[in-house]
């Protein structure tokens, strides 16, 4: 009976569940999608047709991204830590060192994913676990791109800050997963010809530098109001924030689709994990 209930409450509160919500994740992968090349089209395409081993059979791009949210508490638990990192108050830059020293944290995730896609399978078995990857990682890096899944420690990327917005109680986090969004009236596949518009130019930077953006981000516009305070327990969020937020979640979900498009492209342009710079080299201690 009590997990029944329990059930019945968490459906009932799908602010609490999934990142980006289920809508902006499928659009961050139809974005991806139609930023492919043919390479890359074909090489997804066979990836997605492989997975019919695993949970819930084969899918298309945009739902096939929302499968890492479906298991990470079932058959790959495991992966539940790869949606996210989080860094103390009072840092301005990640270091994986302290903020990821058990290797579980969204760095990880991406840089797992990207390697199985990047290998041969000579099983089946590894060729389960490469389709399995394609879908890793399109949800982390649009995980990624979601600020406040590169959040503060202390309130767990705002999971621990209740707030108010439009009379509804949720948190600070489940407002940017889902929240924003619903209020934008976001959702697949109506808003994907009006985000297709949205293009970004092509640059240098690394992973690491993305999960920097996102931290800067939550730093300067998600944890503090548009009257400079900061959001604690009990804020009511302001209009003002919102129509603030809309052009960063604009931002993040386009350029979400377009890094993993660039990834999936230079995957099946045959670049090997080395050359995507997704980790960091830690420089050896002074003398």
């Amino acid at each position: 009976m009590f997990r029944r209930a329990l059930a019945l409450l968490i459906a009932g509160f799908p602010f609490y569940v999934h990142a980006w919500g289920w809508e902006g994740h499928k659009l961050v992968c139809a974005l991806a999608e139609e930023q492919l090349t043919r390479e890359a089209t074909e090489m997804v395409g066979r990836l997605l047709a492989e997975g019919s081993e695993l949970k819930g059979g084969s899918l298309d791009f945009a739902d096939a991204c929302l499968w890492p949210d479906k298991v990470k508490h079932s058959t790959h638990r495991n992966s539940y830590e790869n949606h996210f990192i989080n860094v103390p108050d009072d840092a301005t830059s990640i270091d994986l060192v302290r903020d990821c020293p058990a290797m579980d944290c969204i760095a990880v995730g991406v840089s797992r994913a990207i390697s199985y896609l990047s290998s041969p399978a000579s099983s089946k078995r590894e060729v389960t676990r490469r389709a399995a990857a394609l879908r890793f990682l399109g949800h982390y890096v649009a995980d990624l791109h979601q600020p406040l899944h590169v959040g503060n420690a202390s309130d767990r990327g705002g999971n621990r800050i209740r707030v108010v917005f439009r009379g509804r109680n949720t948190n600070l986090h489940a407002l940017w997963d889902y929240g924003l969004l619903d209020a934008m009236d976001y959702g697949y596949p109506r808003s994907l010809s009006h985000l297709s518009g949205v293009r970004h130019t092509p640059d240098d930077t690394s992973f690491p530098a993305w999960m920097n953006e996102s931290l800067a981000l939550a730093r300067s516009h998600v944890y503090i109001d548009t009257t400079g305070e900061r959001l604690e327990s009990g804020s009511t969020i302001s209009e003002a924030y919102f129509v603030r937020s809309k052009a960063v979640i604009v931002a993040r979900l386009t350029l979400a689709g377009f890094r993993l498009a660039e990834l999936l492209n230079r995957i099946a342009a045959g670049e090997s994990p080395a050359t995507l710079h997704l980790i960091p080299v830690r420089p050896p201690p002074a003398d």
